[in-house]
């Protein structure tokens, strides 16, 4: 007893070829942020170091970022819980709560042809 004649098979190859070629394809690409005190204070774009300031121009911590990791360093917390958080990528989400400092990736959908 057969479950898919010929026909039935191909058909299905058909639609499968269809929706490969003819739909958007839908990539996540993560790019990572910098909240202070529930803020908005830096998208990460190009890999660096970048220090984090307070309002007085204080340096609080340094973000780095190598283009597909984030990671913080030289922060000013006592506990340095941050520090020791290493790097995050897709996902994840580095918090100091002494300094009010949240790192996280976020997903940007791209659609391509």
């Amino acid at each position: 007893m057969k479950f898919f004649k010929r026909a039935d098979i191909v058909l299905i190859l058909i639609i499968a070829l269809f929706s490969v070629i003819f739909f958007p394809k839908v990539s996540k690409n993560s790019i990572f942020v910098v909240k202070v005190n529930g803020e908005l204070y830096l998208k990460l774009t190009k890999p660096g170091a970048y220090k984090i300031k307070d309002n007085n121009g204080k340096v609080l911590s340094i973000v780095h970022f190598d283009g597909e990791k984030a990671w913080i360093t030289d922060s000013t917390c006592p506990l340095k819980i941050c520090e020791k958080t290493g790097k995050i990528d897709k996902g994840g989400k580095i918090i100091c709560v002494p300094n009010k400092i949240v790192v996280e990736s976020k997903e940007q959908e791209l659609q391509t042809w």
